[in-house]
């Protein structure tokens, strides 16, 4: 009996995936990939900013439809607040992922990963399209398979709001006002 159960744990933790996988929550270790000019570039030079971190492919559908918002709608709208928007790109050419985001007019940082390492490490990110956002302490406050402009720009929101009340300068009757 014993032996059957240990099998069926064994097995339960093969089909679920790594022990090790981020959740929501959970700070995401640093980690570099190279942009599509080669150039190396490491998660946490963004630590006290807000990332979106994308996961596509070229060939993705819903990737191609949600990368004009990702632009216009979070990248624009929101880079001048410490909001970076890093889409990290599985095992395609460099040529293919350059011509793909010069046809979108793509300008938000794109980084390529060479295999689905990466991507397993996060809830969900082996579906594509993915994405997450990291709040400044690179903590995971937000990860959905698909695209929901809504919720993302709401969490972003959220997050930059959060930061508005300085804990130096707050005082017990600021921190009353908050809950009232």
């Amino acid at each position: 009996m014993k032996a059957i159960s240990l099998a069926t744990v064994i097995l339960l933790t093969c089909l679920t995936g790594s022990a090790s996988a981020y959740e929501i929550g959970d700070t995401v270790a640093d980690f570099s990939l190279p942009d599509l000019e080669g150039t190396a570039h490491a998660l946490h030079d963004n630590l006290g900013g807000i990332v979106v971190l994308n996961f596509f492919t070229t060939w993705c559908v819903g990737c191609n439809e949600e990368a004009a918002h990702l632009e216009n709608e979070i990248w624009q709208a929101y880079q001048g607040r410490n909001v970076t928007v890093i889409a990290i790109d599985i095992a395609e050419p460099v040529s293919l992922v350059q011509g793909w985001s010069e046809a979108l007019g793509i300008t938000y940082n794109i980084w390529l990963t060479p295999d689905w390492d990466l991507f397993g490490l996060f809830p969900g990110a082996l579906n594509i399209p993915y994405n997450a956002i990291l709040g400044p302490d690179m903590a995971i406050r937000y990860a959905s398979i698909g695209f929901d402009l809504n919720a993302i720009t709401g969490m972003i929101d959220t997050i930059l709001a959060e930061g508005q009340v300085p804990v130096v300068a707050s005082s017990w009757g600021d921190v009353k006002m908050l809950f009232r």
